[in-house]
């Protein structure tokens, strides 16, 4: 008899139990990145270095990430409004902190060892132009800069007292502004703006890059403030996984085969 109640026991727990809800996972996170090619971080595609690390985060966490790429400004402004739930390669100010949310220390400033990677801006100079960069003071005729649209050196500049223009989105089109004589110094980020004045044969004779580079910035995954706020834990999970794939052997050797060491 007593064997026969355990047997109905059981056969009645695991009734309750098939008749529970089972857990639903998490919608996926949707991050919008910029449909301009930053290699070797990130190319319009998907591809790169930022979604090789963001894959590794995805698996670890049981994570499920969607990418969308669209023009900066735009992903700008859905991040904003809360459209998107996170921005690829963002760097720290204080109109990008109203926006979203950083990684932070506990002294409030943006945490380097969270964040994405490390890049640098370079000075480019038309060859037999006017402007000059010796490692400390920039001049541009008029000083007026060419620049990417709503990128962080624009700012930098403003507030050095330049005059950033930021008429163009790619390296390519700030280069050709610049052989065009539009302007006689281009100040651009990333590998991209490197590779294309030492290599393609439309800048490499009428294009200089300057040394050393004019500023160093570091790039966050940054969420909503509407995403950080919904899921706080769940952010904070995806940014200290960054920090370990970051450290890890297999992706340090992939920051070696592209020739960068952050």
């Amino acid at each position: 008899m007593r064997a026969r109640r355990r047997y109905l026991l059981v056969l009645t727990s695991l009734a309750l139990l098939a008749g529970l809800p089972a857990r639903a996972a998490p919608p996926p996170l949707t991050f919008c990145f910029e449909d301009v090619a930053q290699r070797p971080w990130t190319t319009p595609k998907g591809k790169g270095l930022n979604f090789e690390l963001l894959r590794r985060v995805e698996k670890q966490l049981g994570e499920q990430f969607l990418y969308v790429p669209k023009p900066w400004r735009r992903c700008l402004e859905e991040i904003r409004s809360g459209r998107v739930d996170g921005v690829i390669a963002a760097a720290d100010s204080p109109a990008r902190r109203r926006l979203g949310q950083f990684p932070l220390l506990p002294d409030g400033r943006s945490d380097p060892a969270r964040a994405l990677n490390e890049d640098h801006a370079y000075v480019y100079l038309r060859i037999g132009g006017e402007g000059r960069w010796d490692g400390q003071t920039l001049y541009s005729p008029n000083g007026e800069i060419a620049v990417q649209t709503g990128y962080m050196i624009a700012s930098v500049l403003r507030e050095r007292g330049y005059k950033p223009r930021e008429l163009v989105k790619s390296a390519d089109d700030a280069l050709r502004l610049l052989v065009s004589g539009m302007f006689d110094v281009a100040v651009l980020q990333g590998s991209e703006a490197s590779r294309l004045a030492q290599q393609d044969p439309r800048f490499r004779e009428r294009v200089q890059q300057a040394t050393p580079p004019y500023a160093t910035l570091v790039f966050h995954l940054i969420f909503s403030h509407q995403a950080y706020e919904r899921e706080p834990a769940r952010a904070e999970a995806v940014w200290r996984e960054m920090a370990v794939v970051r450290q890890s052997h297999e992706y340090r050797q992939l920051l070696k085969e592209a020739g960068v060491g952050n």
